[in-house]
């Protein structure tokens, strides 16, 4: 099994990955910029969550903003609405159709469960349509019948962290195996209060494997729950009652079944993948309630000996019940909200898509592939193909290449609701004298679909059966990128444009959104899989990432611009290192160290400068028999006193726990 490879093994196996075509395929032959992060290197980085492991690979940058919560993003353009990297589990979308992005918070398993997981970098639009426009990430979970039998976990350590987990799974007969969990974490939300942080999730797994047929069955569910100091004002109140000191209780729950068929025949295989997906939160900025259903055929048809060809389709339905405006919008005002004029409805994505992958001599192949989707949300039909070559020079040297296109699916956020922030607007330089304001940043369904061309080109050598060396160049140019434009002061010092007048003299500022931002951007990504001796594997990622932004006929897009989307992407770190040793000192113990690096932000604007941050992650394991209990101690950011891992973000700092974990 690949979750039992050493690093030595992973270099001279035929390693199979299955996201970059639909299909299993050695990475050898697979002509895209392809990283597999196995179940050793996600259990011995000892990892809480599945976003902190993705900072494994090359190209992922990893931002944590609280203690369990983060911002992933694939080359470049991070920030907290990234919605440029399609995340599955088992091929399965968990991205919120409200932001068309992903609450890393809500997604979560047994890390035991987990075969590994596949990051595709580079535009991967036409397999995977709508948010693939960076890459996508497929977290894999073990087949039921790699996990007979008891494991259990539990985990303690500073700031209240506490982790259980229990997984039982059986053989039902020769043909049939299935599985259950459960998982329950709790701890602060925060370094510096005392906000509380709860997330309980389970699920169930079954697979049936008869020769030629394959059926899985899943389905879970989560719960998290954080409480918070909150507050809200009240315009409507006198001058001494306007603000109410509260606690907020913030939920969000979901559920989900899946069910995936795999059939076996002479010259063709045929899929069926299908999933019910229920979610919904009370969070003021995203409350809402999400039903989807989703459904794709495929069949891959051998058409002679040096040609196959892959034909696909599907729906997926999309039922939404956001938050409406309230009859009175000034008398319970929080920090922030959002709400919406179309607060209900129905939309659907259509997509048909086909590729074939021709082998014209021993040496090269070639891929050409197309998808055409359908979104109803905002009535608009997108084209997003590709053509790749892949060049075997020889056994030691592959060389690839490829271009395609690639869109972000319409969210809700920018266009069916309207978030707003409250604060203030300061009179003098001192800010002793203000005025209460509420800024909206309005829906536009007038926008056109963010897109991305990609072109990238890669190498992967193999120097020795322990050393491999996987470099990547890429060069992207992004359109209709999302911003705030047309920003204009709709009430002042009371007085509003539309003849209304309000109290407290407060100021009203509105935004909507826009797809007048362009960006273009280049970069650098190697990964380095390097065994110098039995007992010591090295994993290392570099990444060199630089992005563009530009605009024009807005505020925002001033050389001189303060704020913005555009001053944002253009002050991201540029250099990310990760370097993951895995050292068995002897057959009981284990000690893994863990370096993260990502480099300085320099701005003239003070809210975009950012120190540079180095971290390293410590993990002592021991296990005397293999039937026994393994004990580990893990250190987070060891010596790290508290810092920002984002500007303006909540402060972290080293952490320790302890875990024991039990296979029966």
């Amino acid at each position: 099994m690949l979750m039992a490879m050493s690093l030595e093994e992973l270099t001279t196996a035929e390693v199979k990955v299955t996201s970059a075509a639909k299909k299993n395929q050695s990475i050898d032959e697979t002509p895209a910029a392809v990283y597999i992060i196995s179940h050793a290197q996600i259990k011995r980085s000892a990892v809480r969550s599945v976003a902190e492991a993705l900072a494994l690979a090359p190209g992922v940058q990893v931002t944590k903003i609280s203690e369990f919560n983060w911002q992933v993003s694939l080359r470049g353009l991070n920030e907290v609405l990234y919605n440029k990297l399609l995340i599955m589990i088992d091929g399965r979308s968990v991205y919120s159709p409200l932001m068309s992005g992903t609450f890393w918070h809500t997604i979560d398993t047994v890390f035991e469960d987990i075969d590994r997981i596949e990051v595709i970098r580079g535009t991967t639009g036409t397999m995977w349509g709508g948010n693939a426009a960076n890459g996508i990430v497929n977290i894999i979970t073990k087949s039921s019948q790699d996990t007979l039998g008891h494991y259990g976990e539990i985990s303690a350590g500073e700031r209240h962290y506490q982790n259980i987990n229990y997984r039982y799974g059986r053989a039902l007969n020769n043909d049939l195996t299935a599985r259950f969990y459960i998982k329950g974490t709790k701890g602060d939300y925060y370094l510096e209060n005392n906000d509380t942080w709860r997330n309980l999730s389970g699920g169930m797994r079954a697979d049936y494997d008869n020769n030629n047929r394959q059926i899985t069955i899943q389905t879970g569910g989560f719960q998290t729950k954080s409480v918070h100091d909150w507050y809200y004002a009240n315009f409507t109140n006198d001058p001494s009652q306007i603000f109410t000191d509260t606690e907020l209780n913030v939920y969000s729950r979901g559920g989900f079944v899946s069910l995936d068929w795999y059939e076996q025949r002479e010259n063709a295989n045929y899929e069926l993948h299908t999933w019910v997906d229920a979610n919904s939160t009370n969070e003021p900025s995203a409350k809402g309630e999400f039903y989807t259903f989703d459904i794709d055929l495929l069949t891959h048809r051998r058409l002679a000996n040096n040609h196959e060809l892959t034909l696909g389709g599907g729906i997926r339905a999309i039922h939404r019940r956001t938050e409406p405006y309230p009859d009175s919008p000034y008398q319970h005002v929080e920090p922030w909200g959002r709400y919406s004029l179309d607060p209900k409805g129905t939309d659907t994505i259509l997509n048909v898509y086909a590729q074939l992958e021709s082998r014209l001599t021993e040496q090269v192949t070639v891929t050409l592939g197309t998808k055409v989707e359908h979104f109803s949300l905002n009535d608009t039909t997108e084209i997003q193909p590709q053509a790749r070559m892949l060049y075997k020079h020889n056994n030691d040297h592959r060389f690839w290449a490829g271009v395609g296109r690639a869109v972000v699916t319409p969210s809700f956020v920018a266009t069916k609701t309207d978030g707003y922030l409250s604060g203030a607007v300061c009179l003098d330089e001192q800010c002793e004298n203000t005025r209460p304001l509420i800024k909206y940043i309005s829906a536009n369904d007038d926008l056109n679909n963010e897109s991305v061309v990609t072109v990238d080109v890669g190498h992967r050598f193999t120097v020795s059966h322990a050393l491999d060396i996987d470099s990547t160049l890429f060069y992207s140019e992004y359109r209709n990128l999302r911003m705030e434009d047309q920003s204009q002061w709709h009430c002042a010092f009371g007085e509003c444009s539309n003849g209304d007048n309000l109290p407290y003299e407060m100021f009203i500022l509105t935004e909507t959104y826009s797809d007048n931002l362009e960006a273009n951007s280049y970069g650098f990504e190697t990964a380095i899989r390097w065994t110098p001796f039995s007992s010591l594997e090295i994993n290392t990622s570099y990444s060199y990432i630089q992005t563009k932004a530009s605009c024009d006929g807005a505020t925002q897009c001033n050389d001189n611009a303060e704020s913005g989307y555009k001053v944002k992407y253009n002050h991201q770190p540029a250099h990310f290192v990760s370097i993951q040793t895995l050292w068995d000192i002897t057959t009981a113990w284990q000690l893994d160290l863990w370096y993260k690096h990502k480099s300085a932000v320099s701005s003239n604007h003070v809210t975009y400068q950012a120190p540079s941050i180095s971290t390293l992650d410590i993990r002592l394991a021991w296990q005397e028999y293999p039937t026994w209990p393994k004990v580990e101690l893990v250190v987070d950011a060891l010596g790290k006193s508290a810092y920002e891992d984002l500007p303006y973000k909540a402060k972290i700092e080293e952490s320790a726990f302890l875990r024991a974990s039990w296979n029966w």
